[in-house]
């Protein structure tokens, strides 16, 4: 029923007649109340502290009387204009004439960056801002360290970057600065950096964006360049040229990269620049810049008065890629001016469309994503898998007559169905679509962390497993109980608890929202679908039907990325240019020098992963419930070991996909969707690439790696429930099979309900937040267990020493030092045993250990 459900109603977003994909569409605002409009105006969006946005315009200059070829005078302005979103209103004045400076948006306010008056240029810098009635004030900012006009400047990873240009009226007077300001400390003023190399050296076109090492960095793009000698045209014609070279400058680094794109160099080679001098820029998605109009060349054959107007014409350029493609063209070109956020785009007011001509218009932009249209043949597909593994739970359903056939599927389960099943229990949609999006944006230095999971295997089959299997438990907390008592126990039971109900909202919400965004299927479809599905299945046919639709799920999933690796090589051009594309922009690297304990380097993947895999595998009861699922201890070591040795390959071969999406784009930059993210690569090029009936297949497989990852936890959730409290502590008078199914429909609920209400309403920084928080609980649970498997001298109360001081460590190390992500994990693990192990030689506890440590095991 779900299933015919889901393929009726997306077989309607396959009908609709779609209109031609727009990369941008444009409307008009109110215009600026000035008859004439203005050239170099300070463009800003302020928002207030209740909420209130407004749209500034603020000083600029024209020719209000007549135009400069019929000898009218130019003026300087210190008016501003204020826009509420249904008006214009007069604002207070600048505190002299201002005009060409640069304009820096911050949380909810704005730098006025220098600029000059006809006369001079100046140093000054104001802060514009809303009080709390709504009106716009302006407040003195730290001073440039020398005056400058038709300078540009950005915001980049946190710090306002500044590139001097002309110091005085005079042209030829440049200031060749880089300078950088720290919002957060305005007192210690600008510090100057490496200057720009460019040939450029004023009217530069800039925007932020991540570059190729996911960096975010200031791309700075055209510009004038003084003293440039004419050239000829074919017809004879000469013309100024501008720059076109494009250039980046990443504020950690304090160095500036030239982008050398072969499509620069071809433009340039026909005689058609792509210079945008004075023009526009605009960050979109996680790599995108649209340049906007620019002055391409100046004419000097043709009289002032008769000069056409700049070109409206929409350029993107892709950071990754280092491709350019045509967008489109905006309402009217316009150059010396500015461009501010506003609602849902952004908007440009007033500025100049042809030399010495103004416009009042204020055109506001927005991205139009047209999403792709998949084939009836692909919704069946999918349709016809989600059909199969409900069918699957209802086949099983027969066969779950006790609790331990419910949770732990009778023990019937071979070991190879084990170990398929505890890699599709780690292998979320999540990893499914991010690591291929990972190798497309950076390259192959983390699937070093798969070659850890052979280092763990044998390590869980030695000193792990056999306390598992031989203690016959059903959950891996209640070791700790036995080894330390009831509240160790409940502890490792409630940290893993919340933790799964976080994980499962996002395993299902973050692949809906990719899928939706790049197929146009409504994304609350695609979380009842995940959801309803996963849950029906798992009520049914509890342990069993988890394992089998997770061994199906892997076959799906594997199938997909093979057939999503085979057509993008092919479609790069086959795989000797598509090994030369990765390898010319370093999507290959492998290895990461130095010994850094801030930035990646291999060491420290290395070290990290093997911790962060060691949790899991050793605490986690989404996985230890599969060592416990099969008919001995034997069957859970090979289990344990298969799952090792096809995580290597499968990982090896997201990452060959991630790369190959790179080649593939790189020759096929116009299939790059605008605005998009990242992560969005690997759903984008399989709705738009892949024949009918194989795309479905892919996406089939995001389906299965989202519903293997939520079947596993609402089922060791409902396992450990019923196991570590219901039956432990008494808690309710249903039995075990009854209780188990109760919560395993309830956790259905609850991460279906909870995915549906990140896409309703803009919660998820507020669930980071949380998400944090769990992770900081979780992280002392394999310390724990080391403690209590490796020594004999850890007390209960020393290990909830050593577990809270984890906690409490972890924090710390998270917020308040730079420590690469990576590491934490072994920050968290590591000071729980030392803590724990010192604190128990103070904190003694006599316990009876026989058959509780490696040192007492039983033969």
């Amino acid at each position: 029923m779900i299933a015919s459900v889901f393929l009726a109603a997306c077989a309607a977003v396959v009908i609709q007649e779609a209109p031609a994909p727009t990369p941008v569409l444009w409307e008009a605002l109110p215009p600026v109340p000035d008859d004439v409009g203005f050239g170099g105006p300070f463009v800003a969006s302020l928002e207030g502290p209740t909420g209130d946005s407004r749209l500034l315009v603020a000083g600029g200059a024209n020719f209000p009387e007549a135009p400069p070829w019929e000898g009218g005078g130019k003026v300087w302005y210190a008016d501003t204009w204020v826009f509420d979103g249904q008006g214009w209103a007069a604002g207070p004045p600048l505190p002299e004439p201002r005009a060409y400076g640069a304009v820096v948006h911050l949380e909810g306010k704005a730098l006025l960056i220098g600029g000059g008056d006809g006369d001079s240029a100046t140093s000054d810098v104001l802060i514009a801002e809303l009080d709390g009635g709504g009106a716009v004030r302006f407040t003195a900012g730290p001073a440039l360290p020398a005056p400058s006009q038709f300078l540009a400047a950005g915001l980049v990873d946190g710090l306002v970057i500044a590139l001097g240009a002309q110091r005085s009226a005079d042209a030829s007077d440049l200031v060749r600065a880089t300078w950088i300001l720290d919002p957060d400390d305005l007192a210690a003023g600008w510090v100057e950096s490496a200057p720009f190399p460019g040939r450029a050296g004023l009217k530069f076109v800039v925007a932020a964006q991540r570059n190729s090492k996911g960096k975010e960095a200031l791309f700075v793009y055209s510009g004038e360049v003084p003293g440039a000698e004419p050239e000829s045209l074919p017809d004879g014609g000469r013309f100024v040229p501008v720059s076109n070279e494009l250039w980046s400058f990443e504020p950690g680094a304090e160095a500036w990269t030239q982008h050398r794109s072969p499509d620069l160099q071809r433009q340039w080679a026909h005689g058609r620049g792509l210079g945008r001098s004075a023009g526009l820029a605009w960050p979109t998605g996680q790599s995108h810049i649209l340049f906007l109009s620019g002055v391409a060349a100046v004419p000097l054959d043709l009289p002032q008065a008769t000069r056409p107007e700049f070109a409206a014409d929409v350029d993107a350029y892709h950071t990754l890629t280092d491709t350019w493609v045509r967008a489109g063209s905006m309402p009217r070109g316009v150059v010396t001016t500015g461009i501010a956020p506003w609602g849902e785009g952004f908007a440009i007011a007033s500025g100049e469309v042809r030399p010495g001509v103004r416009t009042n218009q204020v055109q506001l932009g927005q991205m139009d994503r047209a999403p792709a249209r998949l084939a009836p043949l692909d919704f069946a597909v999918m349709a016809g898998y989600l059909l199969g593994i409900v069918l699957l739970g209802v086949f099983f359903a027969r066969r779950e007559r006790t609790a331990d056939d419910f949770f732990l599927a009778g023990r019937r389960i071979p070991w190879w169905a084990a170990g398929l099943s505890i890699y599709a229990t780690q292998l979320s949609a999540i990893t499914y679509v991010s690591v291929p999006a990972k190798a497309f944006m950076d390259d192959w230095v983390f699937a070093l962390t798969s070659i850890t999971i052979l280092i763990m295997a044998p390590i869980v089959v030695v000193f792990y497993l056999p306390f598992y299997r031989r203690l016959e438990i059903s959950t891996a907390y209640e070791y700790l109980e036995q080894r330390f008592g009831l509240p160790i126990r409940l502890f490792g039971s409630a940290s893993f608890m919340a933790f799964q109900v976080a994980r499962m909202a996002i395993v299902v919400f973050l692949p809906s929202l990719a899928l939706s965004t790049v197929t146009g299927v409504d994304v609350y479809l695609c979380i009842v679908t995940i959801g309803v599905m996963a849950t029906v299945y798992t009520v049914l046919g509890g342990m069993e039907a988890v394992v089998w639709t997770d061994v199906l799920q892997v076959f799906v999933l594997v199938g997909g990325l093979f057939v999503a690796l085979i057509l993008a090589v092919e479609g790069a051009g086959g795989m000797e240019p598509a090994i030369d594309i990765a390898l010319a922009s370093g999507k290959l690297r492998w290895f990461a020098p130095g010994t850094s304990w801030t930035e990646t380097a291999s060491w420290s993947v290395l070290l990290g992963a093997m911790f962060l895999q060691f949790g899991p595998y050793t605490t986690d009861q989404a996985v230890v419930q599969r060592y416990l699922s099969t008919k001995d201890e034997r069957s859970a070591a090979r289990g344990i070991l298969l799952n090792g040795l096809v995580t290597v390959p499968f990982t090896l071969g997201f990452f060959a996909l991630g790369s190959a999406l790179f080649a593939y784009f790189s020759t096929h930059p116009a299939a790059l969707d605008l605005g998009m993210k990242n992560d969005e690569v690997l759903p984008l090029f399989v709705a738009l690439e892949l024949p009918a009936g194989l795309a479905g297949l892919v996406l089939a497989g995001i389906f299965a790696a989202s519903m293997s990852s939520l079947d596993s936890s609402m089922h060791s959730i409902a396992t450990s429930w019923t196991n570590d409290w219901h039956r432990r502590l008494g808690i309710g008078s249903a039995s075990d099979l009854q209780t188990g199914r109760r919560v395993t429909l309830l956790m259905g609920v609850v991460g279906t309900g909870t995915a549906a209400l990140f896409a309703a309403s803009d919660l998820r920084s507020l669930f980071d937040t949380f998400q944090s928080v769990l992770g900081l609980l979780i992280s002392p649970l394999a310390g724990l267990f080391f403690l209590g498997i490796f020594t004999t001298r850890t007390s209960a109360m020393g290990a909830a020493v050593g577990a809270l001081v984890s906690i409490g460590v972890l924090a710390y190390v998270q917020n308040a030092t730079p420590l690469n992500f990576m590491l934490y994990g072994a920050v968290g693990s590591t000071t729980c045993v030392v803590i724990g192990y010192l604190a128990s030689l103070l904190l003694r506890q006599d316990r009876d250990l026989s058959g509780l440590t490696w040192w007492t095991r039983r033969a």
